[in-house]
C-alpha cells in the first residue's frame, strides 16, 4: 500500500490506524521516518511493515536498507510505504506488479475544519 501526501497530511496516523485495526499492539512512536521501517509481528496477524522513504537520498542507501527486498521477497507481508513516488522507478515497478495487490492512498492536505481532509484509496492493476 503506497501512501502518499504533503508533510504532516496523516500519512503515518492512517498506517497506525490500519496496524491498530489489524490487532497490531503499537508503540508510542508515530512515523518511521527515523527509523525507515518499522516490522510488525503478532501470532495471528499477517506480517506488516511500515515505511518511510522520505529521508532515504539515493539508489545505493534504498538498496542498502533492503527496501527492494522487502517488496518482492516477503509477499505474504503487508508493506505500508510513505513517499515511495520519490523513487518513481520503485514507485512504476511496484504499481506493475501483477503480485501482488496494489493499493494507493492519496491524503489530501488540511481543509477549512480542523483536522478534515480528503482521502482517496485506489486499488492498482
Amino acid at each position: 500500500m503506497l501512501l502518499e501526501g504533503p508533510m504532516g497530511a496523516g500519512k503515518s496516523t492512517f498506517a497506525r490506524a490500519l496496524l491498530s485495526g489489524l490487532g497490531f499492539r503499537l508503540p508510542p512512536e508515530g512515523s518511521p521516518t527515523f527509523a525507515i521501517a518499522h516490522d510488525y509481528s503478532e501470532p495471528g496477524v499477517p506480517r506488516t511493515v511500515h515505511l518511510d522513504l522520505y529521508r532515504i537520498e539515493d539508489e545505493q542507501e534504498l538498496e542498502a536498507a533492503g527496501i527492494h527486498s522487502m517488496f518482492w521477497e516477503t509477499p505474504d507481508a503487508i508493506i505500508l510505504s510513505e513517499w515511495t513516488s520519490n523513487w518513481p522507478l520503485l514507485e512504476s515497478a511496484l504499481l506493475e506488479d501483477p503480485r501482488h495487490d496494489r493499493w494507493k492512498v492519496q491524503i489530501g492536505e488540511v481543509q477549512g475544519a480542523p483536522f478534515r481532509r480528503s482521502i482517496s484509496i485506489e486499488r492498482v492493476g
